[in-house]
C-alpha cells in the first residue's frame, strides 16, 4: 500500500536533514504506530505521505505509485486526515464538517445526509448532534467528530497525528477501543502518530521507532518488545516490562484449546490480552480463567500458560498473536 524508498527531507532554514533516508513498507490494512521522542520526525514523516511536505530525495509509493505523478488533490482525498487539535470548523455544523469531503466529490444532498447519519453511528455519537456545532461538543466528542469527517469518503489510508494526545485517560482509551473496532471492520491502512507507548502497544500491527530523524526500528510490538535494536528502543519502550509483553500478547496464543464449560469459572475473551488475563486471575484468586468467542467456550487458561511464553518464546510470531 505504501513505501518509502530512500526518503530524505531536508529544509532549507535547518542544516541538518529533518528525515534520513527512510525504507520501510505498509501493507494494505495494517495499523503502523510511528514512536519516537519529540522532535525526532514523527509529524514530519506523516506529512510526506499526503504531500504537506515534499521529501528531498527519495520516492514514495503509494498502490505502487510515485506519489509526485499522482494529482495533489486526488491523492489527498484518498487519504484521511486526524490531527490533535480535530480542526473542525467552527462556523459549520458537525453534519457540515462531516459531509465537507463529500460535499466536493459532488455527492448528492441525500448520499451525504446518510453518509452522515451512518458515521454518527458508527462514531457513538447520536444523530441529533448533526445540528450542533463543534463548541457544544466537548473535546473527546471533537475527536470523534474528527474521525467520522476523515472516514466520510471512506478513503483507504487514515494519517492520524496524536489524535487522543489531548484527552483525559478515559476518553482517550475509550476511543483506542473505537478505532480498534473500526480497524476490524473496515481494514484501512492507518499511520499513527504517537508518543505514548502504551498506546502504541495497544494498537499497532507494526512500530516504527524514529529517533534524531532517523529510522531505528520497524516491527511487530513482540519484537519490538523482545527484541530491540538498540539501547535507546530498550530504554524508550521499557523492554524490561514484563506488563508491557503481556499486554501485546492475546490470551488465544497461549490458551489451551477446550470446548467444555466450567461453569464456577470467571470468564474472559480470547482476543483479551494476557495482561487483561493475569489482572483476572489475581483478582478472581481462582486458578484458571474460561477463554471465550462470544456464548462459546474455546479454551482454558491458567498461570502456567502465562508463564510458558518465556520458557517457549518462538511460539509467539507477532505482537497481536492469535
Amino acid at each position: 500500500m505504501l513505501q518509502f524508498e530512500q526518503v530524505s527531507l531536508k529544509f532549507p532554514s535547518l542544516p541538518e536533514l529533518t528525515l534520513h533516508n527512510c525504507t520501510f513498507e505498509v501493507n494494505g490494512g495494517e495499523l503502523v504506530v510511528i514512536l519516537g521522542p519529540s522532535g525526532c520526525g514523527k509529524t514530519t514523516l506523516l506529512k510526506l505521505v499526503n504531500r504537506l511536505y515534499e521529501a528531498t530525495t527519495g520516492q514514495i509509493l503509494f498502490d505502487g505509485k510515485d506519489i509526485q505523478s499522482i494529482p495533489l488533490t486526488t491523492l489527498r482525498r484518498q487519504m484521511g486526515y486526524v490531527i490533535q487539535q480535530v480542526g473542525l470548523f467552527p462556523h459549520m455544523t458537525i453534519a457540515q464538517n462531516i459531509a465537507v469531503v463529500p460535499k466536493l466529490l459532488g455527492w448528492s444532498k441525500t448520499q451525504r445526509a446518510a453518509r452522515v447519519e451512518e458515521l454518527l453511528e458508527l462514531v457513538q455519537l447520536p444523530p441529533e448532534f448533526g445540528k450542533r456545532y463543534p463548541s457544544q461538543l466537548s473535546g473527546g466528542q471533537q475527536q470523534r467528530v474528527g474521525l467520522g469527517r476523515a472516514l466520510a469518503a471512506n478513503p483507504p489510508v487514515l494519517l492520524m497525528d496524536e489524535p487522543f494526545g489531548a484527552l483525559d485517560a478515559i476518553t482517550r482509551t475509550s476511543l483506542q477501543g473505537e478505532l480498534l473496532q473500526l480497524q476490524q471492520q473496515f481494514q484501512k491502512t492507518i499511520l499513527f502518530v504517537s508518543h505514548d507507548i502504551e498506546e502504541a502497544l495497544r494498537l499497532a500491527d507494526q512500530i516504527l521507532i524514529l529517533n534524531h530523524g532517523q529510522l531505528v526500528q520497524y516491527g511487530t510490538p513482540w519484537q519490538i518488545l523482545t527484541q530491540p535494536a538498540s539501547a535507546f528502543v530498550e530504554e524508550l519502550v521499557g523492554t524490561q516490562d514484563v506488563l508491557k509483553q503481556l499486554s501485546v500478547l492475546s490470551v488465544q496464543s497461549v490458551m489451551a484449546t477446550t470446548s467444555s464449560i466450567t461453569p464456577h469459572l470467571p470468564k474472559i475473551g480470547s482476543q483479551s490480552s494476557l495482561r487483561q488475563a493475569l489482572s483476572k486471575l489475581l483478582k478472581s484468586k481462582q486458578s484458571q480463567l474460561q477463554v471465550m468467542e462470544g456464548e462459546t467456550a474455546v479454551g482454558m487458561l491458567d498461570l502456567n500458560h502465562i508463564q510458558s511464553i518465556w520458557q517457549d518464546p518462538a511460539r509467539v510470531e507477532s505482537g497481536n498473536a492469535d
